[in-house]
């Protein structure tokens, strides 16, 4: 395989791990205090302003994203920006409401049972609920971009590939987490680690991983188009 063909998709993963995950990173940082920084940046007890916080840090993570792949693909820095920014923040919000919705009906996402009872099963439930749902919003947000680049016949399979690589992104890291380090959801570690910590690190594997996906996909696609 030549080093061109690894070089592209590898980027684009970083990147997307850098932007998009790293908007999670940051709507935490400043919607603490929680287990991750013990810090109080933006008042948590204020749902105004939280919901201000994820728009703005989710429309800035996804715009840069956008813009990286228009200067990657040459297209159109602008339209792909904005384009990025809302399918990003809106999918964002809209998955996020709809599983802190799932955890409060009921009374705590520890005490969601999609599995039997078994060693590990509250790490697993937590698995079972967020690697779905992340390889859903990578689906999503890949086909937005694809077809904004005018390859509209690639939409489907690049959301297919990216959504099922984010996915199992998501599940290695915390298979890893688990196996690798004990750390899983269930069993915390005061002033380590909780379920926050281990979903921004299994984010990061989804978003490495669904912006390699996507990067092959756009390869492949661009190198077509140039012979």
């Amino acid at each position: 395989m030549k080093l061109k063909s690894i070089t592209f998709p590898v980027v684009l993963g970083l990147w997307t791990a850098s932007t998009l995950a790293g908007s999670v990173w940051g709507f935490l940082f400043l919607a603490g205090p929680n287990s991750i920084t013990r810090l109080d940046v933006i008042r948590s007890d204020n749902s105004t302003v939280n919901l201000i916080a994820i728009f703005l840090v989710f429309l800035f993570g996804g715009g840069l994203w956008g813009l990286g792949i228009a200067r990657l693909m040459n297209g159109d820095a602008r339209s792909m920006a904005k384009a990025c920014a809302l399918s990003w923040s809106a999918t964002v919000f809209v998955f996020l409401m709809a599983v802190v919705s799932l955890g409060i009906s009921f009374g705590g996402f520890s005490k969601i049972n999609i599995l039997p009872y078994f060693r590990h099963s509250t790490h697993y439930n937590f698995l079972s609920i967020f690697g779905p749902v992340a390889g859903m919003i990578a689906a999503i947000n890949a086909y937005v971009v694809t077809g904004k680049l005018g390859l509209h016949d690639l939409k489907k399979s690049t959301g297919w590939y990216a959504g099922m690589a984010a996915a199992l992104g998501f599940l290695t890291v915390g298979l890893i987490l688990l196996y690798g380090l004990g750390w899983e959801v269930g069993r915390p570690v005061y002033g380590n680690y909780g379920m926050l910590l281990l979903l921004l690190i299994c984010s990061v594997g989804a978003a490495l991983a669904g912006g390699i996906a996507l990067g092959w996909v756009l390869d492949k696609s661009r190198l077509r188009s140039n012979r």
